[in-house]
Order: structure tokens, then C-alpha cells, then sequence
């Protein structure tokens, strides 16, 4: 078969988190970002690889759509569901994953979020242009298109502040300054960051290449922006890296300060501009009580959270734990988390910075619990078997990646624990993501 050959068929089977598969007589084909039943174009990459080209007919699980940019824009996945179809549609996809991996819970839910529309509290906008050599556009990656930029005026996913702030940097810009081009790296505009907490505080992070251009009006001019929040500070962080990502090689607090305050289950967390923090405050709320009602009896008992970003779960925990230990990577987060155990009287909560395969390692600590909520790769391989070693009665492991979550599972259960209770969260409506929270007691 041809490499680059368009191939028309029907999506025939699903895996989590989106992988679909095709068959064309003989051949049998992989591809991203189909919902099964559809009628597809894809093309052929590498050996049984391929590409979505385009949609030519919904499945019949899918309605009219309920995003005006849901054709064009890479940022969901199931914008053409009511959301009763999409959490039908995800809960048969979770149970097939762990089905599949052989992992049975009797009592095994999937649950909503508490809300699918406006949820984000934080955004990273790109700059780039629609076709090449475009006008500038501010928005979200086209779907299957790394280098094209959907500008996402009424994006439903997020609070209509993200809207106004990112459409007013657009057209601020528009003819004043390039684009950086990332096959050429030349250009200035970057990306936009934007963070608000669900008590109306709104963190601005512009993010350009270094330039001579005079930044002042923009920044006076969004402060003038009608907004239900309120912005308390404005960022301007330098990027000269070759990379995609947003390396922060020099960052200025223009404006206010360089962090927004969120409140959770009674807390307060301070949250900067580069530290890890759930990305849908309602669900989270719903995440940590679950994982909260989940450990019988905190009292008196000894904590140890590995991947503790601004250590949430430590400081919901810590508030009943008799000590507790937080261990995150990223320096910022650390110091965020101390702060925030400062700020909500919590004197039993100490964080650690550094990487929880290096931790883990010489760690002297005794803990009862052991709560785990690594990035989306999952647990080190390497570090694993350390971490088990710990010997806790229970263990707590969140994760925002069901495939990663299956993989590290399996060693929890061949070391002598068993599943007390497994459930999913829509932690992310409209996406092909979700949260599974499992807590594992010694047999």
C-alpha cells in the first residue's frame, strides 16, 4: 500500500483514549482523533500508521455540534456529544481499557463533572496563523495540524474572560509584531497564558521571544479590558528556546503579582504562573473529597504525597494526618506549597523539592498512606518498585492518564495489594481525558 494513499472507511474500533482503527480489505489501520461509527479519510504514514484527513459522515452517536470551532479546533474531541453520550461513550471506552487489563472492581463508577461548560481555569493560547502566511492568530492547535492555529472567539469551555483577554491580544498585535515561526525561528509572539481562579483572580503571561518593541500600552490597555474578574497581575516571560514549550529563560512580573489565590474544600492555595494545578476547580472539589472519603481514618496516621504539586491533597490530608510530606519536582510548585501550608496554619506539612525517582531512593519515612498523583506519563518505571517498598497499609493513586494508570497498577497488585475501591471523574468534559482514582489496601 502507498504511503500518502487516501483511504475512505468506517471507524470500526475504539481504544481509550482515542485510537481508532480502520480496515480496508487486507490492510488494518491506526489513526488519532475518530468516534466510532464515523465514516473517515485518513492517509497512510508508516506501516500500519495513519492520519485523520476528515470527517465525511458522523456516527450516529454524535448531535449537531455544540461548539461553533469543534470542526476545526484541536482542543476537544467530543464537542458533537450532548454530555450524557460523551460520559456513556467514555465510561465504555475506561471499562474496555480495564477490562483488557484484567483489572475488576465490582462497585467501579464513572462520574460526571460537575459542570462541562466554561470549567477551565487555565488556557495556553499559541500565536500562529490559520493557512500559511495568514493574518495572526491566538487560539488552539487545528485538529491533526501541528503548525496551523485556530483563532477560538466563543470557546465554550472556558469562563468569557479567556475569550475577551485573548481576542483583545490578538487584534492588539495584529500587524505590529510577527509570529515566531518555528520552522524559520524568527518572530516574537509566542504564546498566551491565561489563569483564573474560581474567585474571580486573573494571571496574564505573555510569553515572546526577546524584542526592543514596547510592551506598556498593551499591558495598560488590557487592565482596562470589562471583565467579571479581575486581573492582580500581568507576566512577560522570554523565550529564546528552539522548543515548543514554554521554557521561562527570563520572566518579569509587569504588573501586580505573580500568582493568583484559589480556594478548595475550606483552604486557600496560592497558585503561580508555572506550578501544577487542577484545570477544573469545580471537578476538583469532587476529586479530593472522593479521594478524601475513600481513606477510612486520617487521624493519627503518617502521609507521604509523591508528585505533590502546590500540595493540594497534602494540606486537605494533612488537616486530619498526623504529619505529612510532599515531594514535587518543580521549585516554583515547592514553593507555592510551602506557602500555602504557612497560609492555612498547617504546621505538620513539609514539602521536599526533587524528583520522586531521587527521593524515593534514601528516604527515612514511615508512612501509613501514600497518595500518588504523577503527570500524565505515569509513575517512573525505575522508581516504582522503591515506592512500594515503603510497605504502607494503603496506597492513593490518582491519575489523569487511564493508560499509564493500568500499566503502574498492575505492579501494586502483584506486590500483595488489592483494589478497596476504583472510580472515574470527568475531570476533563468535551476532551478524550478523565481521572481515575484508585485506593489500594495490603491484602
Amino acid at each position: 500500500m502507498a504511503k500518502n494513499k487516501i483511504i475512505e472507511g468506517i471507524v470500526k474500533d475504539v481504544e481509550f483514549p482515542n485510537k481508532c482503527k480502520l480496515i480496508d480489505g487486507d490492510y488494518e489501520y491506526d489513526f488519532k482523533g475518530g468516534i466510532l461509527g464515523q465514516k473517515v479519510a485518513i492517509k497512510r504514514t508508516r506501516g500500519k500508521k495513519a492520519k485523520l484527513v476528515e470527517v465525511l459522515e458522523k456516527s450516529d452517536l454524535e448531535e449537531d455540534s455544540y461548539c461553533e470551532h469543534s470542526n476545526r479546533c484541536g482542543g476537544c474531541t467530543y464537542q458533537t456529544f450532548s454530555y450524557d453520550k460523551e460520559i456513556e461513550y467514555k465510561e465504555s471506552l475506561i471499562k474496555k481499557l480495564l477490562d483488557e487489563n484484567e483489572i475488576y472492581f465490582e462497585d467501579y463508577k464513572f462520574l460526571k463533572s460537575p459542570t462541562y461548560e466554561a470549567y477551565r481555569n487555565k488556557m495556553e493560547y499559541t500565536f500562529g496563523d490559520e493557512f500559511k502566511d495568514g493574518p495572526l492568530a491566538l487560539g488552539l492547535h487545528r485538529k491533526n495540524h501541528f503548525h496551523d492555529i485556530v483563532n477560538t472567539p466563543n470557546c465554550n469551555i472556558v469562563n468569557e474572560d479567556f475569550n475577551i483577554i485573548r481576542e483583545f491580544t490578538r487584534e492588539f498585535f495584529d500587524e505590529k509584531l510577527e509570529k515566531y515561526n518555528r520552522m524559520r525561528h524568527t518572530g516574537t509572539l509566542r504564546h498566551l497564558v491565561i489563569r483564573r481562579s474560581s474567585i474571580g483572580e486573573i494571571l496574564v503571561n505573555l510569553v515572546t521571544t526577546s524584542s526592543d518593541f514596547n510592551f506598556n500600552r498593551y499591558y495598560e490597555d488590557l487592565l482596562k479590558l470589562d471583565l467579571s474578574g479581575k486581573i492582580v497581575g500581568i507576566l512577560h516571560t522570554f523565550n529564546n528556546s528552539v522548543s515548543d514549550a514554554i521554557i521561562p529563560e527570563r520572566v518579569e512580573t509587569v504588573y501586580g503579582r505573580d500568582y493568583i489565590y484559589e480556594e478548595i474544600l475550606g483552604l486557600k492555595f496560592k497558585v503561580s504562573a508555572f506550578s501544577f494545578f487542577q484545570t477544573n476547580t469545580d471537578s476538583a472539589r469532587v476529586l479530593y473529597s472522593l479521594a478524601k472519603d475513600m481513606i477510612s481514618d486520617l487521624d493519627n496516621k503518617v502521609l507521604l504525597d509523591l508528585y505533590s504539586g502546590t500540595g493540594t491533597i497534602t494540606q486537605i490530608f494533612g488537616q486530619s494526618a498526623k504529619k505529612a510530606l510532599g515531594i514535587e519536582i518543580v521549585e516554583d510548585a515547592v514553593l507555592s506549597a510551602r506557602e500555602n501550608a504557612k497560609l492555612n496554619n498547617l504546621d505538620n506539612v513539609e514539602f521536599i523539592c526533587d524528583d520522586v525517582f531521587n527521593a524515593v531512593k534514601d528516604l527515612k519515612y514511615n508512612p501509613d498512606i501514600i497518595v500518588l498523583d504523577p503527570p500524565r506519563e505515569g509513575i517512573n518505571p525505575r522508581a516504582i518498585k522503591n515506592i512500594i517498598n515503603f510497605d504502607p497499609e494503603e496506597f492513593l493513586y490518582i491519575s489523569c492518564n487511564p493508560v499509564t494508570f493500568v500499566r503502574d497498577i498492575e505492579e501494586f497488585l502483584n506486590r500483595g495489594y488489592i483494589i478497596e475501591n476504583l472510580k472515574t471523574l470527568d475531570q476533563f468534559p468535551r476532551t478524550s481525558h478523565c481521572e481515575m482514582i484508585c485506593h489500594l489496601i495490603k491484602k
